[in-house]
This record gives C-alpha cells, structure tokens and sequence, in this order.
C-alpha cells in the first residue's frame, strides 16, 4: 500500500498513447461481493497484464461530486467495463456510468459514433435491460474460468480493432 491517493491517478497517465489517460473504467457496485471480486481480483488481473484501469475507489478525487467523476473516468478511459449483477441493476450510479460510455448521436464526432466503449462481464445472475443484453457480453461467473476469461478480456481491450 503506502500510495497517496494521487498516486495511481498519476501513474495511470504515464506513457499513454492516444486520447485516453486510461485502458478502461471499471463500473460497479459497491455491494460486498462485486466490491471485493472487481478490488481483490479484477483490477489485480487486469493491472498485472499492463492495462491502466481506472477505478474509483482509488482514482476519483476526494471532495469532488461524484457525477463530475464518473463523467471524467468515462471520458478518459478507452473502455468502460460493467461489472454486472443484481445489485449493479438496481443502482442509479451504475446506470448513469453505462449510460454516458454509450456513443450518442449529439456532440461526438463520427469516429466517436463508431467506437465502442462499452464492455460487459457478467460477474452474478442478472437480467439487464434491453439495450444491455443486445450487446455481447463476457461470463465471468464461474470462479475456476477465471483466468481464461481474463485474458480474453484483456485481448479484447488490446485489440487494435476495438
């Protein structure tokens, strides 16, 4: 530990190549199970394979109003990952994230249109709306797949396609 909080914010931008200060935001609930599955493994797997995560626990700035940090982690990250289960559904803090990381048709550029940011990992059963079950998602359910999960994830976030 021993990190200020500042630190990770700083370190995240490091070296980063294009528009993005971050690979990807995590969006999640703060409910035990998907507070401590995307803290003690997600976000370890995901920094241990070199990807710049932001997440907010470490990454937003103390004082400032949550909303303002949700849009600033969506907007600086490449991706935004949605961790879904029940409890994610049931939030409105959740549903503003995936919400702002869906392309809308009124101030982005075409390029911005046609770029998807938003990825889904089904972490416990769940069923999203609509506009979230029609996009592929990654079942990270089963605690014995996680590994070969991850990496598909991780291949999928370095994908020069994506």
């Amino acid at each position: 530990m021993g990190e200020t909080a500042e630190e990770p914010r700083e370190k995240a931008g490091a070296g980063s190549i294009g528009p993005y200060r971050y690979d990807l935001f995590i969006s999640y609930r703060h409910d035990p199970v998907d507070r401590d599955w995307v803290r003690g493994r997600l976000v370890p797997g995901l920094e241990t394979a070199g990807l710049r995560v932001c997440v907010d626990y470490r990454d937003f700035g103390l004082g400032v109003p949550l909303v303002l940090e949700m849009g600033r982690a969506v907007e600086q990250s490449h991706y935004t990952l949605a961790v879904l289960s029940p409890a994610y559904l049931e939030s409105s803090f959740t549903e503003l994230e995936n919400v702002l990381a869906e392309p809308q048709v009124l101030g982005q550029n075409v390029l911005e249109l046609r770029e998807q940011r938003l990825l889904l990992v089904l972490h416990q059963d769940c069923k999203p709306r609509l506009g979230l079950r029609a996009r592929l998602w990654l079942d990270m359910r089963d605690p014995g797949d996680f590994a070969p999960a991850l990496a598909r994830l991780v291949a999928e976030l370095r994908s020069p396609e994506s």
